[in-house]
Parts: C-alpha cells; structure tokens; sequence
C-alpha cells in the first residue's frame, strides 16, 4: 500500500524527475487534452469559415462528411455493446479500448456532421437532426466528466486513503521523539476518513459532503500544517506533502459517492437521447433523398 501511495504522488511532486512522472493516466490525459484542443480548434476554424461554401453538404465532400460522421455515431453503439459481452468477446478488444474509441468518435463523429451541415441549422428536418447530435455529443462530455470522478471505483479510493494513513504514520513515528504529538494527530484525520467513507449514504448526503467536507478538510488542513515542525529538512517535508495529500484522497472520495450517482442518472438520460438522435437521422437521410 505504501508503495502505491509513492507512485501516487510521484505524479504530482513539482521536483519528482519526468520518467516518473509518466504514468499511463497521465500519458492518458495528455493524449486527450491534445485530442480536446484539436476539435475545439477545428470548431472554431469552421465557424469563422462557415460562409466560404468550400464544402456543399449534397456532393463531393460534404456529403461524405455526413456519411462518415454518421457512421461513426453508429459504431458508438459498439462500446455499450461490448459491455454486455464480457465473456464471449475477448477478441473483440479490451473495454478499455472501446470506452477511449468511443469518446474518440463521440468527439470526431460531432465534428464531421458539423462540417457536413456547414454550422448552419438548414432545413427543418436538417435543423431537428444536427440539434439531436449537438444535445447527445453534450451530453457525452458531461458523461466523461462524471466518468474521470469515479473511474478508478471507491475500493481504490479507500486504499488510496488508508495507505497515504498507513505511511504518514511511519514518518509520525520517527518524529515522535522531537516533541511531535503522534496520537493527536492521527485522531484529528481519522474523524475525515470516516465521514468520507459515510458519505454515500444517499444523494443529498453524498452532495452535502463534497461542500461540507470540502470547505471543513481545507480548514483542517491548513491548522493542521501549521502545527507540524517546518524546519525545511527531508522528514518535515515528506510529513507535509503526505497530510496535504491525505486531506486531498478524503476530498476525492467524498466527492465519489456524489458523482456516481450523478453517473447512474445520466446513464438512465443519455441512451433515450442516443435512440432519438437515430431516429432524427433516419428521418434526414430520408427526407434529403426523397425529396
């Protein structure tokens, strides 16, 4: 546990050397951040060209736009699907790998029917079709919002929490003999730890805490570093840096309980949404080939 509880604030030490501050969850989010600001930039670039009718949504490119961002919205489906198949499709790719395909084309998918419809609402039929992927591709990144809040699940944040305890105790130990008051200490967090853990005991519990706690685990901790010995050796620093990240996993896992039920909910809200915008882009296809 204490090893993991390093490895864990590796990633956030300002000195920490850069090899070590590359774990997979920050390669991760660097890669999306970088994915984020392309389409963001794509998206203004084609608002502000929006008038220079280079792309014609009824042939040559902008017809294939919506072509292949409409098929891409369609091999959405493929990520809830593989969900339902754990077992029998291993072949088929990770879960993993179909949740990061999936936020990928709910990002590029979005983008292509842009471009396809010139940023412009068009046609009733056009307007009713764009206005459902703009409120499922909303919806999306409320989703993953939600989704980075408790991916890593409350066993883990629990772990997280009772190994930072765990070594922050060793350290108290060895400072014991300096006049440091080990058992006051470890008392004054130990209350933290188990208001967070109770936190989800319903919604308007689980949201008071992320308040409460928040603002109360701030105030606490900055007593509580000024009480500890700030004589800039190695000790006094590790102590410090170890109770700022506790007071953080206690804040994390307070806020878990609240956001998985905000994921629960969206999960209830965004299929119906998906089922909508299929249907608005049948109703498109059809009524722009018919008519």
């Amino acid at each position: 546990m204490a090893t993991q509880a390093r490895e864990f604030r590796a990633t956030k030490t300002p000195d920490a050397p850069g090899p070590a501050r590359l774990t997979a969850s920050s390669v991760e989010r660097m890669i999306s951040s970088w994915v984020m600001l392309g389409v963001g930039a794509a998206v203004v670039w084609g608002w502000l060209h929006r008038h220079d009718n280079a792309i014609d949504p009824h042939n040559g490119l902008g017809y294939a736009l919506g072509i292949v961002g409409g098929t891409m919205m369609l091999i959405l489906l493929g990520y809830p699907l593989r969900k339902r198949v754990r077992a029998r499709a291993r072949s088929a790719g990770s879960i993993g790998f179909w949740f990061r395909f999936h936020m990928l084309l709910g990002l590029v998918g979005p983008l292509a029917i842009l471009y396809h419809a010139r940023f412009s609402w068009g046609a009733l039929n056009s307007a009713f079709a764009l206005g459902a992927m703009i409120v499922v591709a909303t919806s999306g990144l409320v989703g993953r919002f939600f989704y980075a809040r408790v991916h890593r699940g409350y066993s883990g944040r629990k772990l997280e929490i009772r190994s930072l305890k765990g070594e922050m105790d060793d350290v108290l130990a060895r400072l014991e003999e300096r006049g440091l008051v080990r058992d006051t200490l470890i008392e004054r967090m130990t209350a933290f730890e188990a208001r967070a853990m109770a936190a989800g005991a319903d919604f308007w519990s689980s949201a008071g805490a992320v308040i409460g706690l928040g603002i109360e685990t701030r105030r606490a901790e900055r007593r509580l570093l000024a009480d500890l010995p700030h004589d800039g050796n190695s000790s006094d620093t590790a102590l410090r840096g170890m109770v700022s990240d506790f007071f953080e996993a206690v804040r994390r896992a307070a806020e878990f309980a609240f956001y998985d039920r905000l994921l629960r909910l969206w999960h209830l809200l965004h299929m119906p949404l998906f089922i909508l915008l299929i249907v608005a882009a049948v109703l498109h296809i059809v009524a722009v080939h018919m008519y």
